[in-house]
């Protein structure tokens, strides 16, 4: 019986084995003290038992019905045996139902009961947890055997039940009295010693799979098995009903009746909360799911707004010149350069689109080499001839950057000007110790503080006047910072340094030393270049 959610239960069972026994003897050192009758108390305690040991098997039969564990159907076999010979024990009782009981009982009736009821509880868990053929345990009961095994069991411990009500009943005059004036001490002498041994060999065939760990549903029927015997000793030391020792006992029989009962309930809580739990993952998945179908949605509408209008541009300046041989070689070469710098931008949209996926599988590759920056950086604000961009690089040591990687990162950021900002947009590069900034400015308003944060998450776009009704993928920043990291750099934005927004990229020199540098911007001026429509 592997419980998956009380599997490992700890120590808590180990300490019930020591608490139990231990009130056991301290019950007994008094046992034979007589209370008296409290008229209330045996209905009460027959109740409780009865409705627990019920629930009990319920509970087991619903968990055996679901996995088809024999064990577990054994196991309710004990608690079905509790509650079926309660009910005779209880109409039997004398001063219960009747002074001298139902049922046509002798005053040996009940203690009979009590004697099959407390040698077959032990020793059904016994049997439920004890060794059993490999053939039994290697596959759990087939789903369409489950039903009548449930049935047979059932019926079998009713039916016994009822054998041994009627035995001590109708054929009272055939078993032996143990009953005289409310004294029960001929039942210790003559039959004690065998009730004692069916509860140790219960609680022996109990213990018996025990190995290194305790499990479950398993410890705590052991458990029950040890507050059975207490039950036992103290029952048939006391003597007497109403004694100190008698009333103890049945505070061990409710303890045998509820532990199991109690694990059965706390499996279930944890099963509750596991199912919650996996319910609550569920949603949020379902939620994410359902946000991922939105963006790319959107990322289908926005790509596809990108690609139409450079290569609808592309297709016109064809369809003129071929429709126009007549136009000369100079504006002939201006529509060719033309379509050349759309296409190029095509390019840089489709490489970005093919970094997110390598991105999600960790698999994004650059390959760093010596690149001129100020010719990158010229050739990346020549894709923006509609745009006013103004480039100052000083001359210094080239910076080590994959160049197909290094244009993504300036045109995205230059892109990102264009869209949200106010030209004229201004690329600057900074050399520093072994690493250059470089740097993408426009003259709008600058990105809302709020929003700051999440200016490099994937997807992310501010919630705006600003932005509304502008196309965009929410992609581009995040490539940068990716692209900056996968080349010891970092993409960040820089808020404090005038007006606009200003964008910047942390890259790596191939030159580390800084001399050179500095000897380079001594040896030539710094240079500016504004590329204008």
């Amino acid at each position: 019986m592997d419980d998956a959610p009380t599997a490992r239960v700890g120590r808590a069972p180990l300490l019930a084995a020591v608490i139990v026994p231990v009130i056991t003897a301290l019950i007994f050192l008094g046992a034979d003290r007589m209370l008296g009758q409290v008229p209330a108390f045996l209905p009460a305690f027959l109740a409780l038992v009865w409705g627990s040991d019920l629930l009990t098997a319920f509970l087991l039969i619903t968990q055996f019905l679901a996995g088809g564990d024999r064990r577990l159907l054994a196991l309710s076999c004990a608690y079905l045996w509790s509650a079926a010979v309660i009910v005779p024990h209880a109409l039997v009782f004398s001063g219960l139902f009747a002074p001298q009981g139902l049922l046509g009982a002798t005053p040996s009736s009940a203690p009979w009961l009590w004697t099959a009821w407390h040698t077959g509880f032990p020793l059904l868990i016994g049997l439920a947890l004890g060794p059993w053929p490999r053939r039994l345990e290697a596959a759990p009961a087939p789903a369409g055997r489950r039903w009548p095994l449930v049935a047979l069991a059932s019926g079998s411990m009713a039916a016994g039940a009822a054998v041994v009500a009627w035995l001590v009943t109708a054929q009272a005059e055939h078993v032996p009295v143990i009953m005289v004036n409310g004294d029960y001490r001929v039942l210790t002498e003559r039959f004690g010693a065998a009730i004692i041994a069916a509860n140790a060999v219960g609680l022996l065939l109990a213990v018996s799979r025990f190995r290194s760990a305790v499990r479950g549903l398993e410890a705590w029927a052991v458990i029950a098995v040890i507050a059975s015997c207490g039950d036992v000793l103290l029952t048939l030391f006391a003597g007497a009903r109403f004694t100190f020792g008698w009333y103890g006992a049945r505070l061990l029989a409710l303890i045998a009746a509820l532990v199991v009962f109690t694990a059965l309930m706390h499996q279930v809580t944890a099963l509750y909360r596991r199912v919650r739990r996996h319910a609550d993952e569920l949603a949020a998945r379902n939620a994410q799911l359902r946000q991922a179908n939105a963006l790319r949605d959107h990322l289908v509408a926005v790509v596809s707004h990108e690609l139409r209008s450079p290569l609808t541009a592309v297709r016109g300046f064809l369809e003129i010149i071929e429709d126009h041989p007549g136009l000369g070689p100079e504006r002939t070469g201006q529509m060719i350069a033309r379509s050349q710098t759309l296409l190029t931008r095509l390019t840089m949209l489709t490489e970005d689109l093919l970094t997110v996926p390598s991105l999600e599988a960790g698999g994004l590759r650059v390959e760093p080499q010596p690149v001129d920056l100020r010719q990158a950086m010229a050739e990346c604000a020549a894709l923006f001839p509609e745009a006013s961009i103004t480039v100052d690089c000083p001359a210094g040591p080239p910076v080590l950057a994959d160049p197909l990687r290094l244009q993504q990162i300036i045109g995205n950021y230059v892109r990102n000007a264009l869209k949200y900002g106010a030209p004229p947009v201004l690329l600057q590069a900074r050399f520093g110790s072994g690493t250059v900034d470089i740097r993408v400015r426009d003259h709008g308003t600058g990105v809302p503080e709020r929003f700051v944060p999440r200016l490099f998450e994937r997807f992310s776009r501010a919630d705006d006047q600003r932005t509304r009704g502008i196309a965009g993928t929410g992609l581009g920043l995040s490539i940068v910072a990716s692209l900056a990291e996968a080349h010891g750099g970092r993409a960040w934005y820089d808020p404090g340094s005038g007006p606009g927004a200003c964008f910047v990229v942390t890259l790596p020199l191939a030159v580390q030393d800084p001399a050179p540098a500095a000897a380079s911007r001594h040896e030539q001026p710094e240079a500016e270049t504004r590329f204008t429509p």
